[in-house]
């Protein structure tokens, strides 16, 4: 497995200024800084992390990973399969917490027991909220914008349509530029439908205390099940591939 990830600032001896940024559906690791190889577009959130900003480097040791299935450098669709062609849309299903789980292997490598603080919006959002119920021990603060603790019937319907027109395919072709845009504003027409989905279909928690028994040995099933989210396969199998970035491990 390949996580790619970029990181500002200096980390101090034990960790503990570390600072971890996840990124939306459609991003990547290139948090801040100018337009480059892999990234024809300047950091997504630049006017926030460097010296004297919100997330002040000067300060913090700021840490961005590309998700795992991202194919900004990080293990995904795009990446060699068994046979040496791309997974495509063979790649193995992930959930948020599969995600989360090797965003953790990353801290570990780093040296980092404990984030000073997790941040993400959208996907990333989910992904901080996972941090926090999975691994309360090594999350300091959390700050989640425009994330959801579940995902409904009628997101989950509008993400599989993302998923099928943006999955790069078997032979190792990626969909175009026209379709991926496409796919996008489908999907943003789901933020627009009613809930009346959910109430229908009834879709339900991918972890109830049950599953969480079984699955997660030695920890409170109450706790488990409260992430609550059923995993969707949008947030692993749809590809912006490009060229790696720095900092993989």
């Amino acid at each position: 497995m390949r996580l790619t990830y970029e990181a500002w600032g200096r980390r101090a001896e034990d960790g503990s200024n570390a600072v971890l940024v996840l990124h939306a559906l459609t991003g990547d690791s290139h948090v801040a800084g100018p337009a480059g190889p892999g990234h024809p577009t300047p950091g997504w959130w630049d006017a926030l992390v460097g010296p004297g900003r919100a997330l002040d480097t000067d300060r913090w040791f700021v840490v961005a990973p590309n998700v795992l299935g991202g194919c900004q450098g990080s293990t995904g669709p795009s990446s060699p399969g068994p046979d040496g062609t791309p997974w495509g849309s063979l790649f193995p299903y992930l959930s948020v917490r599969d995600q989360v789980t090797a965003e953790a292997a990353l801290a570990d490598v780093l040296g980092i027991d404990r984030w000073a603080a997790v941040i993400g919006g959208s996907m990333g959002g989910m992904r901080a909220l996972e941090w926090a119920v999975s691994r309360p021990e090594r999350t300091g603060s959390l700050l989640v914008l425009a994330a959801p603790a579940a995902a409904s019937a009628d997101q989950i319907a509008w993400g599989s349509v993302r998923s099928a027109r943006s999955a790069p395919t078997r032979g190792g072709g990626t969909a175009t530029t026209t379709g991926r845009r496409r796919a996008r504003a489908r999907t943003g027409a789901s933020g627009r439908r009613a809930a009346s989905p959910t109430s229908r279909t009834g879709a339900r928690p991918s972890w109830t205390p049950a599953s969480a028994a079984r699955h997660s040995p030695g920890r409170s099933p109450r706790t488990a099940a409260a992430t609550g989210w059923s995993p969707i396969s949008t947030t692993t199998r749809t590809s912006w591939c490009a060229g790696s970035t720095p900092g993989a491990t």
